[in-house]
């Protein structure tokens, strides 16, 4: 075939565009609702109940290990049917939750809703996106899924002011209609109408058509499509660093994202602190862009270890910060990579295990990385009882930063070829 007429058959334009912009519509709920808006609510029950934040911060980690849980399931569902009726199974667990969050006067209650949310949280994040991603995209994985994920500081950024003044002048009942009414009006036509299965669904080829050298490219293609069982992958090295690195680095994103309102609403007061919060997740679109200009320049080892230092600077700044303006540089700081921890985790993983086998290897090594991120809010939560502060916490999970840097070497290994 000439290569005139291989160009007359390639389309011109890959509907895998198509599906990173549905991706971001999801991310908007998947973090808009279902976590940045956790602090929100944590914030409005510690000022209406005066309920101690040692205790409320068992829900965030229930729902991290729950999401765990659930993923490893997720995972299997999405490599045998595909996601659609994951994003339609993730959208009715986080209405439900929703609806038990508006009624909660008794914070036993806070514990189901939170788990209903982490199970719904498990079916549209990264263990579902990943998988959509990598059966789209080969040759611009990284970038991809970072252009996939840049909804998240958006959703953040709108949902996130607006529930916290919807709880202030009309009660949390308010802001969960309005977040169920988003949650629906977004993930329903995304799953019913948008998101196809891999573009052979569509007689397309990954990436479009396009390869570069053919030989690298084969190449890629044959470890990308190879079968990887659970079992195999856990018999190597690779899975437990991926595991523990992985999981390590969400130990930190959970622990801030959860608790940073509650922080920072000693000094700002619950609408200032829901503006840094927004400052935090516009920071993270930030990081995104700039993930996506350059972002193949380095590879996936190195991002990750800068990602990595670069917040353990920020968590250095707000453990001594004192005043309104070095917290807020602090939280933009951890923003501008918060995202890119999401980013990268489906990335190592794909790098290493490939598109085919990648919903069930991500959804094992997806419970590490929730047990990482549940230890989060908790051990801040006992920090706090203990310390009587936030700074020692910070400083804690900055350690815990410096220490998933070290495990990298082992986790980012080059894959084997059989």
């Amino acid at each position: 075939m000439t290569s005139e007429s291989a160009a007359e058959r390639r389309p011109r334009f890959y509907y895998g565009w198509i599906i990173i912009l549905a991706c971001n519509l999801v991310s908007c709920i998947t973090w808009g609702v279902a976590i940045f808006n956790q602090g929100v609510f944590a914030a409005y029950w510690i000022t209406e109940y005066g309920w101690p934040p040692a205790a409320l911060a068992a829900a965030p980690a229930m729902f991290q290990l729950w999401a765990g849980v659930a993923g490893v399931f997720v995972g299997r569902m999405v490599d045998r049917r595909g996601p659609k009726p994951a994003l339609l199974a993730g959208a009715a667990f986080i209405c439900l939750a929703l609806a038990l969050i508006a009624n909660v006067d008794a914070i036993w209650q806070v514990y189901p809703a939170f788990l209903l949310m982490g199970t719904g949280f498990a079916c549209i994040h990264t263990v579902t996106l990943g998988k959509i991603v990598s059966r789209w995209f080969l040759r611009e994985r990284a970038r991809a899924m970072a252009a996939a994920t840049f909804g998240a500081g958006i959703g953040g950024a709108l949902l996130v002011p607006l529930n916290a003044w919807l709880i202030e002048t009309h009660g949390p009942a308010a802001g969960c209609l309005a977040l169920a009414a988003a949650t629906l009006a977004v993930l329903l036509p995304m799953a019913l109408f948008v998101v196809k299965d891999g573009p052979e669904s569509l007689g397309l080829e990954i990436d479009g058509g396009q390869t570069a050298a053919p030989e690298k490219a084969d190449a890629a293609e044959d470890a990308d499509v190879r079968q990887w069982s659970v079992r195999e992958a856990m018999g190597g090295v690779a899975f437990w660093g991926l595991a523990v690195c992985l999981g390590f680095g969400m130990l930190a994103q959970s622990a801030f994202l959860y608790h940073q309102t509650p922080f920072l609403q000693g000094t700002m007061g619950l609408t200032g602190a829901a503006a840094v919060v927004s400052v935090t997740t516009i920071a993270g679109l930030v990081g995104r862009v700039i993930f996506i200009g350059v972002g193949a320049r380095l590879s996936t080892r190195l991002w990750i270890m800068l990602v990595f230092g670069f917040q353990a600077l920020a968590f250095i700044i707000l453990a001594t910060a004192e005043g309104s303006m070095m917290l807020t540089v602090g939280s933009a700081m951890f923003g501008m990579t918060m995202g890119l921890v999401i980013t990268l985790q489906p990335v190592a993983v794909a790098f290493v295990y490939g598109r085919e086998s990648f919903g069930r290897i991500y959804g094992a090594i997806y419970m590490a990385i929730r047990t990482g991120a549940a230890c989060g809010p908790v051990a801040i939560g006992a920090i706090l009882a203990l310390a009587g502060g936030y700074q020692t916490g910070w400083a804690v999970v900055g350690a815990s930063l410096a220490v998933a840097i070290l495990i990298l070497p082992l986790a980012m290994r080059p894959p084997r070829t059989r």
